[in-house]
């Protein structure tokens, strides 16, 4: 076998068995529900689309009906629905007309799943798939039928039928399955990619995915191509080991302050080691569309604050506040106040109460006298800290009209425009002008001014050198009249940053821990999606923003796609949840909690060959067990802490990021909020898996009898536990059981065994034990339960 695609793919024999398992075999239903398609020859005037005729396609109905029936094959309840002809905007700007075929399957006049295909309706290819099964009958087991190597045979037999002339120019990608955790969770989807491969080195702006579900079903397919693209001609690229070397002395790492953003507890920012992200051209090793420098100025405005920080106890009243943005801003009384709304707020972690007034006004259009009524025209947006009198947002808009598809003559310059801008922020936030810097402006080229309104001025807070994470101000200058037309402050005053950067690793161990966590690859990228006068990253950002991107960047549908060969860094940890590099220790956390977390697979020495080893592998894919000196101690009592985190872990589906801030009060006196157990433990209240008590002790040792009550709350039997008479008490100490009903469940079920006739309700569990009957529950978990059956 010669296909790229299916060298890395797996054998096709067992693919084409499996694949049966897609769908029941069976004609395929009538057109519609009442026996005639329904066709609409033109789409909703949203972005990306066009309108589009039956003339445009080369392909009709019947015949996209048929492409569909020999690509899919559907369940014989599944009904046609409706059949629509729309054009989608391909990469190169042209409309590509596409037959969208909906069926569905009903019971009763309820919907229990759905299936939607697109045909490309120039040449019959299946573009699209995507196929919902909401069938409450059909659950999903546990552990999942097929693995993931059985998924990418599903899916390469798949694209063979469906796409058998592209095999040969396609490229499995492997990061998603390099880092691949067992699932948690039968209802689980395999994303298998493969990349468009061009002379051996892969494009990923073209290719094709698959998602193929724990029951063996393809559940998902779509297609990207354009065969217009121009791919860049390197006769020699520099080797990998070049690129390694170079990617090692060009990257830059700056210090940051970030706050994880669902940290428990008061919030407490993390001095972190932040990357910037770039690429290298393959034919000269340069750095090719860099993002800015991350070690740029930091001079701060003043060397020392030019003012104190506003008490907070103004209390402004709502004219106050009016005249507060109007006199600042200079709003003439053209502008009539349409709104102004007070809101308050308690800050859970300080107590503290927050409030500010939110304002807008009208200025009236030519017509509003003659009409005598107040007509939309320019508008304004503002907020005041109600407390200290501070301007935290303000919003000029003018509506857009037939001027503004003409060039911009621009009468301020830049350097006018920062001028005017610092001075305006040293006025306003006189107690912040020694941590706020200027971040560093670059040309824009003419082409750019001639689209662009205003100035985008930003200012970053920095303190004694350490950058603080999404907290800026920005001021908009009118590059026209000069007027401030945008305005937007986010400094938080409630966060102890410490006055003085801590000491932290070098930026050489830095460099070294966040290399090790990308892989330098070889491929093509798209050239400013065809643009080839490729605008630099932070212009493109803000002129999105602002609305300015040139049309004739972004649909010119004369503009030849390009791919520039380049090497980037790939993350090996795809997938996964967020993360930052503490900068004092040299760990990893997690940047939604900021617990330690470890990004590669947690390999312990103690478990090889253990009568647990898969189950105890999985909880620490998990990270739901504590290890030690590079050992997990399997036949070691377990913690009540860790058995709850690990349960509540498992039950999750292995999702990490459970939080509960400052406003949750703990449920127990010695689990409180700074407690790496704090988000388990509550969370487990919350399931109804532990009642609030004085203590829960965490650090103590748990019984089978109080695991055996836990797993029977987290399946939802607990309330059956009160007829004793209806379970079975065959074990020799059962007499020795507080709850019987609880010992009998989990031995009916096999979660947990007897030894020798004996249930040992007070007999310690041990790690090992406590992961065996967890992966016992989630195989009994998805045998019981009930799918949820949605509606629509």
């Amino acid at each position: 076998m010669t296909l790229k695609l299916l060298k890395q793919a797996g054998t096709m024999v067992l693919a084409s068995t499996l694949l049966l398992t897609v769908a029941p075999m069976g004609a395929w239903a009538a057109e519609s529900v009442s026996g005639t398609a329904t066709s609409a020859m033109s789409s909703p005037a949203y972005p990306g689309q066009a309108d589009v005729s039956a003339e445009d396609a080369k392909i009709t109905k019947e015949q996209a009906l048929e492409y569909a029936k020999a690509y899919i094959t559907l369940p014989t309840d599944y009904v046609l629905q409706s059949i629509s002809l729309n054009a989608f905007y391909g990469q190169n700007g042209q409309n590509i007309p596409t037959w969208n075929i909906s069926y569905s399957k009903k019971v009763k006049d309820r919907f229990y799943g759905s299936a939607n295909i697109a045909i490309n309706g120039l040449d019959g290819t299946l573009t699209s798939y995507n196929m919902n099964d909401n069938d409450p009958e059909h659950k999903p087991s546990y552990p999942p039928k097929v693995d993931f190597q059985a998924a990418k045979e599903l899916a390469a037999a798949f694209v063979a039928k469906v796409n058998p002339s592209k095999q040969k120019e396609l490229l499995y990608d492997d990061s998603v399955e390099k880092a691949f955790r067992t699932p948690l969770d039968g209802n689980y989807q395999y994303n298998i990619r493969y990349d468009r491969s061009v002379g051996g080195v892969p494009f990923s702006g073209n290719g094709l995915n698959v998602n193929v579900n724990g029951e063996g079903q393809v559940t998902s397919y779509w297609y990207n191509w354009d065969d217009k693209v121009i791919f860049d001609k390197v006769s020699t690229p520099i080797s990998k080991e070049k690129a390694d070397q170079l990617f090692r002395e060009k990257m830059e790492l700056a210090l940051q302050y970030q706050i994880p953003y669902n940290t428990q507890g008061k919030r407490a920012p993390i001095i972190s080691y932040f990357m910037n992200s770039f690429t290298l051209d393959a034919a000269t090793g340069e750095v090719w569309q860099p993002f800015p420098s991350l070690n740029g100025n930091n001079k701060p405005l003043t060397d020392k604050p030019l003012g104190m920080k506003p008490p907070a106890t103004l209390n402004l009243t709502k004219e106050e506040a009016v005249k507060k943005v109007a006199t600042t801003f200079n709003l003439s009384s053209e502008y009539k106040l349409q709104e102004a709304s007070y809101n308050e707020s308690k800050n859970a972690e300080t107590g503290e109460t927050l409030s500010s007034w939110n304002m807008s006004w009208t200025k009236a259009t030519s017509d509003a006298a003659a009409t005598g009524k107040i007509v939309a025209g320019n508008n304004v947006w503002a907020s005041v800290n109600s407390k200290t009198g501070v301007i935290t947002n303000f919003n000029y808009y003018v509506p857009y009209s037939s001027e503004n598809d003409k060039p911009i003559e621009g009468k301020v310059s830049l350097d006018d425009a920062i001028a005017k801008s610092t001075e305006f922020v040293k006025a306003q936030l006189p107690a912040s002008t020694d941590q706020l810097v200027l971040n560093v402006q670059k040309e824009y080229s003419q082409d750019m001014l001639k689209q662009m309104r205003t100035w985008e001025i930003s200012y970053k807070r920095v303190i004694d050198g350490v950058a603080v994470a999404n907290e800026e101000v920005r001021v908009s200058i009118d590059r026209v009249t000069g007027a401030i037309s945008n305005y937007y402050v986010s400094l938080s005053d409630n966060i102890a940053y410490p006055a003085q950067k801590p000491e932290v690793i070098s930026v050489d161990k830095a460099k070294a821990l966040w290399l090790a966590q990308f892989d330098v690859k070889l491929g093509y990228v798209l050239e400013s999606n065809g643009y080839t006068g490729a605008i630099p990253i932070e212009k493109y950002r803000v002129m999105m923003a602002a609305g300015e991107i040139p049309p004739s960047v972004a649909t010119d549908a004369k503009a030849q796609p390009k791919a520039k060969l380049v090497y980037s860094l790939v993350p090996k940890s795809v997938n996964r949840d967020s993360f930052l590099l503490d900068a004092e220790s040299g760990q990893w956390r997690s940047a939604q909690t900021g617990e330690v977390i470890s990004l590669d697979k947690v390999i312990v020495s103690d478990i090889d060959k253990h009568w647990a080893q898969n189950e105890l592998q999985l909880m620490l894919d998990y990270q739901a067990l504590d290890v030690k000196d590079g050992k997990v101690n399997p036949d070691q009592t377990i913690k009540r802490g860790e058995l709850v985190k690990m349960l509540v872990i498992a039950m999750n589906g292995g999702n990490g990021g459970i939080y509960y801030g400052a406003e949750r009060a703990a449920s127990f006196a010695d689990v409180g909020n700074g407690s790496k157990y704090f988000a388990y433990v509550e969370n487990a209240v919350d399931r109804g898996l532990l009642d609030v008590g004085k203590e829960f002790n965490p650090e103590a040792t748990m019984n089978r009898e109080e695991m055996a009550q836990l797993i029977v709350k987290a399946l939802g039997y607990h309330s059956l536990t009160k007829f004793d008479g209806v379970f079975n008490k065959d074990f020799l100490d059962a007499g020795k059981v507080s709850n019987v009903g609880d010992a009998a469940i989990v031995l009916g079920l096999n979660i947990m065994t007897l030894s020798d006739g004996y249930f040992a309700p007070q007999n310690e569990v041990t790690k090992a034990q406590a992961a065996s009957a967890f992966y016992r529950f989630l195989q009994t978990r998805a045998e019981l339960q009930d799918k949820p059956r949605y509606y629509y």
